[in-house]
């Protein structure tokens, strides 16, 4: 027998197809467990109308929506399974093929599997239109160390969800059961966190080169949300899948260590996406960016090539782009200076070096887009930036010191000259006028006939006899 597990929040416009796409299904011997958890709309009538026409319904109810609290008997059902039992979870928006439970079953029978998963057809929740899918050419058994190491990167997909899955009764028992932390956001990774303990406790693992199972996107979902403690989650899922691999293979070959670091960075592309959108404080998201930025894992993704995997050296710049230009846009307090600084010194070792702490404040709000540009040692961009206001009439000091080191360290003689010029004009409109004849002396053996050193010469000399 299958037993089926759903629960259902405010889903009385999806509930019906994940029921009928069960009730519907070629092999009939199944029973299906949905729990109504704490939903406001009809979802609960429909549960108790479907229950009354089929006995293999067993509804739960929960008078408020709390996940894993209440209705222990509905959340450790797979723990209850027979031996000879099946298990599967479908979510209340989700639905199968007709063959999902026969084929499914087939296809663990054939090849002794006690976990089998199938291809997965994307559908956006809104339009109905399908959008996409993950669905192998041909199935693929990963039953020994040597397989699971070949094919991981192929198959990693399908352990990362506990959907679209078949468990035999010993591998729908394993579920990840460790004490976590208490930052961790339960509802952020512990799918895949359960998958790789069934695939550990199962010992045979296979995906069914064929699609049976329909899966809806919302834009509703947890992965659109932000969670407390999302941006460790995912160091720690990457840290709990290489040792996954150590266990299940003996080793993390070099090939599965990139595939790792690109799926890493993936993922920390959308929780970056969805940190930009969140609304906290400032000093929140600063001190968050900070724990994801710092971290070991993200330093090693960042400098390995991972272009087999389809992450270019390109989007890694612009990720970080966006990164920085979501920080400029805050207005950012005096004390949120020296540790914004040190974020963007982890990426250009050379950051307080040109930019002071003291300073980055006025150059986010006075020249946008250049502390971007500086942070990932984009050089020409940031002297585009500086040049681009000093002719708009910017007049301070320090930008142009700035613009005069960028060009040294592009080697743009002819850049540094005029950055020169204008930085000896600004000494002598301040008045300083030793540091501005010391300028001159210097540039007099450099270069002596040039005739705007030698009108600024005279403008000197006239403030000297003045």
């Amino acid at each position: 027998m299958i037993y089926i597990r759903t629960c259902a929040y405010n889903a009385e416009k999806t509930l019906h197809r994940a029921i009928d796409s069960v009730l519907n299904q070629t092999c009939q011997d199944f029973q299906y467990h949905i729990l109504d958890n704490g939903s406001t709309d009809r979802t609960g009538e429909l549960i108790r109308e479907y229950a009354a026409r089929d006995a293999r319904i067993v509804p739960y109810y929960s008078k408020v929506n709390r996940a894993f609290q209440e209705n222990q008997d509905f959340w450790n059902l797979s723990k209850r399974i027979p031996e000879d039992g099946f298990f599967c979870i479908l979510d209340a928006d989700d639905a199968y093929e007709p063959t999902f439970f026969q084929e499914m079953l087939d296809f663990m029978m054939k090849n002794r599997l006690e976990i089998a998963a199938c291809g997965t057809v994307f559908v956006d929740g809104d339009s109905g239109q399908t959008v996409g899918g993950r669905i192998l050419p041909q199935s693929i058994i990963a039953d020994t160390p040597k397989r699971m190491d070949v094919y991981f990167s192929v198959i990693h997909w399908n352990l990362r969800q506990v959907w679209g899955k078949l468990y035999s009764s010993k591998a729908a028992a394993a579920r990840y059961e460790t004490d976590l932390p208490d930052w961790w956001p339960k509802a952020y990774g512990g799918d895949t966190l359960n998958v790789m303990e069934c695939v550990k406790a199962a010992g045979s693992f296979g995906v069914y080169g064929k699609a049976l199972h329909r899966y809806t996107v919302s834009h509703k979902s947890v992965s659109h949300q932000w969670i407390p403690g999302r941006e460790t989650a995912d160091v720690t899922l990457h840290e709990k899948t290489l040792a996954f691999l150590r266990q299940q293979c003996g080793k993390v070959s070099v090939q599965n260590l990139r595939f790792l670091y690109a799926v890493f960075f993936n993922a920390v592309k959308d929780t970056l996406a969805v940190w930009a959108g969140a609304d906290l404080p400032f000093s929140e998201k600063l001190q968050i960016l900070r724990r994801l930025l710092f971290q070991e894992v993200m330093q090693e993704a960042l400098a390995a090539d991972l272009g087999e995997y389809g992450v270019s050296e390109v989007e890694k710049q612009e990720v970080l782009r966006r990164i920085f230009q979501s920080l400029e846009k805050h207005t950012c307090a005096a004390e949120d200076m020296p540790r914004l600084s040190k974020v963007y010194a982890a990426w250009n070792p050379d950051f307080e070096m040109l930019v002071p702490p003291e300073r980055l404040g006025w150059y986010m709000k006075h020249i946008p887009g250049l502390i971007p540009a500086l942070a990932l040692a984009r050089y020409p961009e940031s002297f585009r930036f500086l040049m681009k206001a000093m002719e708009s009439g910017c007049r301070e000091d320090f930008p142009l010191e700035l613009a005069r080191t960028l060009a040294a360290l592009l080697g743009d003689q002819s850049a540094y000259v005029l950055c020169s010029k204008l930085w000896i004009e600004a000494l002598l409109r301040r008045e300083d006028l030793e540091r501005a004849e010391r300028e001159l002396a210097e540039w007099d053996s450099i270069l002596p006939g040039d005739a705007d050193f030698a009108k600024l010469r005279q403008i000197a000399r006239k403030f000297r006899h003045s």
